[in-house]
């Protein structure tokens, strides 16, 4: 992608959210809610792009693993969610349905999750894999201050308001699971080096931390899984994350998944991230 491309469309999106916030009802929330608003107008430019085909190009993840499952493979006919399914924060009702079924069909041995909140993913995830698996999540501690490292005020509003892994114990589902405490910036990946075979990534949102994770998964991660990324295509806040995984367009192919905030790619793509791995010419 060219320079003059990224700058063009930079200026483009930065009209379309002002345009967007010209509609009445974003306008009407604006004085209403205000605390709302910020969240729908980048709703709102995030759908315009993905309707323009902006940022990532769009891949379904179910339908790649369909297309890859080896003919010896079962049929998954169904998914498992928690009954309480809405959470004051976190993946939406749709996003936790992709990702169960992900889950589900590829049938990893070991899930790792940066961002643990209150472990309503971390639920699906034990959920939909198989008996033998393991599920590991790392957050901070549930004593610790926010780190003093640049870090956007709704990370440091959810730190302060998280139960944290509730979910997995209410379900009863610890047994499986390992919650690992500390800041992601100073956590070590090589134990899980090439161990991981699905990867998620929902920890804070400033660029140090969406790189640094977006590293240390590529370490983890086997070349035959699979690495998904929370809050793609947001604008403000989250707009740093969407345009370091804009970035990494030239070096790896990388995916939305439609009509969500997920973005996706595969362990081998993922690795060319590395040191020593080439880019593509």
């Amino acid at each position: 992608m060219s320079d003059n491309t990224n700058h063009f469309r930079a200026r483009w999106r930065s009209l379309g959210a002002a345009l967007a916030g010209l509609n009445g009802f974003v306008l009407l929330l604006r004085l209403c809610k205000p605390a709302l608003y910020r969240a729908c107008l980048s709703e709102n430019v995030r759908r315009g792009e993905e309707f323009l085909g902006w940022g990532l190009p769009p891949r379904d993840p179910i339908q790649f693993l369909w297309q890859n499952r080896p003919p010896s493979a079962p049929v998954i006919e169904r998914v498992h969610l928690p009954p309480r399914l809405t959470d004051a924060g976190g993946t939406s009702v749709g996003e936790l349905a992709l990702l169960a079924a992900v889950t589900r069909l590829l049938q990893p041995r070991c899930v790792f999750e940066i961002g643990t909140f209150n472990g309503r993913t971390t639920t699906v995830f034990l959920m939909n894999t198989p008996p033998a698996a393991r599920v590991f999540s790392l957050d901070l501690p549930p004593s610790a201050p926010p780190p003093d490292q640049s870090m956007i005020d709704s990370d440091r509003d959810l730190i302060q308001r998280r139960r944290l892994a509730a979910y997995v114990y209410e379900h009863g589902l610890e047994a499986r699971f390992e919650q690992l405490l500390g800041d992601s910036l100073a956590f070590d990946p090589a134990p899980f080096a090439a161990r991981v075979d699905l990867g998620f990534i929902d920890g804070a949102h400033a660029l140090p931390y969406v790189r640094n994770d977006t590293e240390k998964m590529a370490r983890m991660i086997t070349p035959n899984g699979l690495v998904f990324w929370h809050d793609y295509g947001g604008r403000g806040r989250f707009g740093p994350l969407t345009a370091y995984l804009e970035s990494l367009q030239n070096r790896l192919a990388l995916y939305r998944v439609p009509g969500t905030t997920l973005a996706w790619t595969t362990g081998h793509e993922l690795r060319k991230v590395l040191p020593g791995n080439p880019s593509p010419s």
